[in-house]
């Protein structure tokens, strides 16, 4: 099997202009994987992102508050972990994490200064199982593959 097919896509931050504040996103349950990529697509980004992080917790936050994991936080204007600044606009920003040991429900944290066009999809990989329908897959009713 290709591994790239055995995934789960997630829409977590639907295509939305922010205007000085915070984006709400979908949880992401990460049950039964082993790996987590978010992948968050900036159109335009009207002041530097004030947040930019990954939390976890064991129950999405009913007692167990979010947490910001140690190494998926953005901070300063330079380097690879730097804040999305308005240079950074029509280009992704990538998580990539090992869900080993972690807390069951990750959660996308995003604060932006002005205007910004973004959005968020998770890429869930090396399952327990592997999805084989385009609803299993998180996909419109067409999912698309050409046979090897």
């Amino acid at each position: 099997m290709i591994p790239q097919l055995a995934t789960e896509v997630r829409q977590i931050l639907n295509p939305i202009s922010i205007n000085s504040g915070a984006a709400t996103t979908a949880s992401i349950d990460t049950k039964g994987w082993r790996h987590l990529r978010v992948v968050v697509s900036f159109g335009v980004i009207g002041s530097a992102a004030t947040v930019f992080e990954l939390k976890e917790s064991n129950d999405d936050a009913v007692a167990d508050a979010y947490v910001v994991i140690t190494g998926m936080q953005a901070s300063g204007s330079t380097g690879d972990t730097r804040l999305p600044q308005t240079t950074d606009a029509n280009k992704p920003a990538i998580f990539d994490l090992s869900l080993l040991g972690r807390e069951r429900y990750i959660d996308l944290f995003l604060t932006t200064g002005s205007t910004t066009l973004v959005s968020a999809v998770a890429i869930l990989s090396r399952g327990e199982s592997a999805p084989d329908t385009a609803t299993e897959k998180g996909a419109l009713a067409g999912y698309f593959q050409i046979p090897a």
